[in-house]
């Protein structure tokens, strides 16, 4: 996803995609000792770095992420292709944008969002994706969101010539543009996913990164209608009060 800060610069997210080979270990294990469901989606899929994991544990898999992400040429386990062109051919791994993802009446067992909300630099951007990943699970169903919230490279890299500071990160000048690199704080990511109506089951640090179980609610669901916005150099996303609610407003 891409996201325009100011007039000029334009953050790329997929300049911080890491590939299977660069994945965590002690996360490859987590999802491997997970219990087998029907459905899961992954959100903010990036290279795919998670995929295969994921997929063993699951019957159906819903790759989600940007239009420029899904579509553009990429090395993808050593092959030049694309997302949508890698997943095709499967008949149980599906590759859709957020808007897709948002508009069709799935719902799902289990979600992702894996090193995801640490690389927007927008919260009211944070907050709308977690608000559509909690629309789009079940009653009782859970997500395992993965953020970093310490990282001894940052204090290095933010001082480099070419960053400087922006929220609660900084941003990158390259060759290939802008990156935007955060660090979300536990008690803050806690607060994050609550305030989207999801329950916190359990968070456990390892090595600088927090992982967070959430759980939805078997009652009243929370926003349902999302205004999404995707052009060739931002994204936007906001939750809207569903026609009920307008009603019971007035």
């Amino acid at each position: 996803m891409w996201y325009k800060i100011g007039k000029d610069i334009i953050v790329r997210n997929e300049n911080a995609a890491k590939p299977e080979t660069q994945s965590s270990a002690y996360l490859k294990k987590l999802i491997s000792r997970l219990e087998p469901i029907h459905s899961s989606f992954d959100f903010g899929c990036g290279k795919l770095r998670y995929e295969r994991a994921i997929a063993k544990t699951t019957g159906e898999l819903a790759l989600v992420d940007s239009e420029v992400q899904l579509s553009r040429g990429q090395m993808i386990r050593g092959r030049s292709t694309t997302i949508r062109d890698y997943v095709g051919k499967s008949n149980h791994v599906h590759a859709l944008t957020v808007g897709q993802f948002a508009s069709h009446d799935r719902r799902y067992d289990r979600g992702f969002c894996i090193n995801v909300l640490s690389v927007i630099p927008s919260a009211s951007v944070r907050l709308g994706i977690v608000q559509l990943m909690r629309a789009k699970l079940k009653p009782n169903g859970t997500c395992l969101f993965v953020t970093l919230y310490r990282n001894s490279d940052f204090t290095r890299m933010q001082n480099l010539p070419n960053c400087q500071p922006y929220g609660n990160g900084f941003l990158m000048d390259s060759l290939r543009g802008h990156s935007f690199y955060g660090l979300i704080p536990p008690d803050d990511l806690a607060g994050l996913v609550k305030r989207a109506g999801f329950s916190v089951e359990s968070i456990v640090l390892d090595e600088g990164s927090a992982y967070l179980w959430a759980r939805t609610p078997d009652g009243r669901p929370g926003p349902i209608n999302f205004e999404i916005r995707e052009t060739a150099e931002n994204f936007q996303i906001r939750s809207q009060p569903s026609v009920s609610n307008r009603s019971s407003a007035r």
